[in-house]
């Protein structure tokens, strides 16, 4: 073992003190700037929620027809349809899935807010003059997956469903039973 005399020790500690630096003034000032924008930028995305309530209702109801599609067809029961009924409170929507005399699954959907508009022949007016959907409203899925009526027969037109907010968005039951966000088709 090699003993360092006193005084080398020093020198070496006071040496690589030396070595050790903190941040510049300008290095500081950039990172303040840079943080600055940044946190400005973020508190703009997540100021208003409002305006991305009506997608997020649309979300919302394109998972529950979704779920209601794949439950009829898990079923198969050509005898029975599977229904969609959809109420409305002052908060929020009610989605009640029915096969037969059973109740399959009930969820709450948020409102915020959002008026929802339908149609089942107008795909290229504005939504705001789409008529408003009146509830409850019931939809029916076949042991196939289709959209039927509550007759079992197979529906023939899209059905056009508007959320409108501070923003809209758009989903669109298909014939097939296929529901998808966006615009319908004639």
């Amino acid at each position: 073992m090699m003993i360092i005399p006193v005084e080398q020790r020093q020198h070496i500690l006071v040496h690589n003190m030396k070595r050790v630096r903190g941040f510049t003034l300008v290095e500081l000032i950039i990172s303040i700037i840079l943080i600055s924008i940044l946190s400005g930028v973020g508190v703009a995305l997540f100021s208003s929620s409002d305006q991305y309530a009506a997608r997020l209702s649309m979300e919302q109801w394109l998972s529950a027809f979704r779920f209601s599609q794949r439950l009829a067809l898990l079923k198969q029961d050509a005898s029975n349809v599977l229904n969609v009924t959809l109420t409305q409170g002052s908060g929020s929507w009610t989605s009640n899935i029915n096969l037969a005399a059973t109740q399959l699954d009930v969820f709450e959907l948020d409102r915020d807010n959002i008026n929802v508009h339908m149609s089942t022949s107008d795909f290229v007016s504005a939504c705001s003059v789409l008529p408003l959907l009146s509830f409850p409203a019931t939809y029916y899925f076949n042991g196939y997956g289709d959209a039927v009526n509550s007759s079992s027969v197979q529906i023939s037109s899209n059905t056009r469903f508007c959320f409108v907010g501070q923003e809209s968005a758009e989903l669109c039951l298909s014939p097939s039973g296929y529901a998808y966000a966006g615009s319908c088709q004639p």
